[in-house]
Formats: C-alpha cells, sequence, structure tokens
C-alpha cells in the first residue's frame, strides 16, 4: 500500500525547521476540518483505504453522493480481495465488501448522520482484511511459500485498522509492520525476523480487535 502510515508521521530535520509554509497551514486546517485521520490523510495509501479515505472526505464536504460511490468502490476492492486470500478467510472478507455496500446505500439514503460510523466501518473492514491477510501469510509460511505480499498487506491493513479506529499500535508492532513493508520491497530476511513479524502483527490485530 505504500511506506508505513506511521513513518510519515516523524518530523524530518530542515534548516528552516521554526519556518510554517503558508501550504503546511491550509493543508492542516483542510485536516481539521475534515477530520480525517491524519496519518491515512499524509500518505497515498492504496485501496481499500484510497477510497475510503476519499469517501470520509466527501462526507465531511457533505457531498454525500460522491462519498456514498467512493465507498461502493472500497468495496469492490475488498471483495476482490476476497477471492484472494485463505480459504479460512474468505467469507469473513467477503462479509466485510457486503457490508462497506450497505454503508453505501445508507450514506446515499442520508441515513447517515455522523462521520463516525463511517470511521468505525471503516476501521472493521480494514482489521477483517488484516486478518484475511495475516491467515494468508501463515499458510505460504507453513507451506514453504513466499509470505512477503501477504504479511505486507496485513500490515498495511492493520495500520489502516489502528488509525480509523484510533488506536495506537505499540512501537514493536509499528517496527514490525515497517520491516514487512521493506521485506515486500526485496529486502530479505531470515525465518527468525520473519516470526517475530508474524508474532508482532498477529498482536495488532487482537489489539485493534479489542477495541473494535
Amino acid at each position: 500500500m505504500i511506506a508505513s502510515f506511521f513513518d510519515q508521521l516523524i518530523p524530518q530535520q530542515h534548516p528552516y525547521k521554526n519556518a510554517i509554509s503558508p501550504l503546511s497551514i491550509v493543508s492542516a486546517t483542510i485536516l481539521i476540518m475534515t477530520g480525517i485521520p491524519a496519518a491515512i490523510a499524509a500518505t497515498s495509501p492504496s485501496e481499500p483505504d484510497k477510497s475510503m479515505a476519499a469517501a470520509h472526505e466527501s462526507f465531511v464536504k457533505g457531498d454525500i453522493q460522491k462519498a456514498s460511490a467512493y465507498i461502493d468502490k472500497a468495496a469492490v476492492s475488498v471483495k476482490k480481495d476476497s477471492e484472494k486470500v485463505a480459504a479460512s478467510a474468505k467469507k469473513s472478507v467477503k462479509k466485510a465488501g457486503e457490508e462497506l455496500e450497505k454503508l453505501g446505500q445508507r450514506v446515499k439514503n442520508g441515513e447517515v448522520k455522523s462521520d463516525d460510523e463511517l470511521k468505525k466501518t471503516f476501521a472493521r473492514v480494514d482489521n477483517e482484511l488484516a486478518k484475511g491477510w495475516y491467515a494468508t501469510g501463515e499458510e505460504s509460511k507453513k507451506a514453504g511459500k513466499d509470505t512477503s505480499n501477504a504479511l505486507t498487506k496485513a500490515g498495511e491493513s492493520l495500520s489502516g485498522a489502528a488509525n480509523w479506529s484510533g488506536t495506537e499500535l505499540k512501537k514493536g508492532v509499528r517496527s514490525s509492520v515497517n520491516s514487512v513493508k521493506a521485506m515486500g520491497e526485496g529486502v530479505k530476511a531470515g525465518s527468525e525476523e520473519v516470526n517475530k513479524w508474524f508474532n508482532d502483527i498477529g498482536d495488532g490485530i487482537k489489539d485493534v480487535d479489542r477495541k473494535l
């Protein structure tokens, strides 16, 4: 999906660190007004978070039809993912896509009055995706196959679920999410490291689950 959401939140050193540009002020104002989780808005997430973030922004701005369309797009993405995850997770991920479809219809009908409902639904969807890709990674691991793609997607979905739900992931979990992203980009890792990442991401998924 992109670099970890949390990496984007770390301030970078700059020779003009005390200067505030007009663009920065405008950007910060937009984030405050729309209420989009900062970590998601600060990056360029892939689907379904890209569409869910756009839906949230549109909803807050009062563009109900556009919000509904973006939610529908996210639902299509989740349903496609349900065909790619491990057999044990297909039903749950597909159900998450169906939950998005229902939300999109309710938004379109004007039945959703608060963006809290969007954020709660998006968090549940991302966490189901995290579980699905995690199960897929475990299945690949047992079969001696490459786990990088599944584990990376699990980490990305976990980051999305944490942001939508307002859950702060533990430092070790964030570190492992960053590491699996690097693995997905071709960085090699030993079995001991991979096992640690599996454990950390699994713990993170459980932490978010308790929040939902």
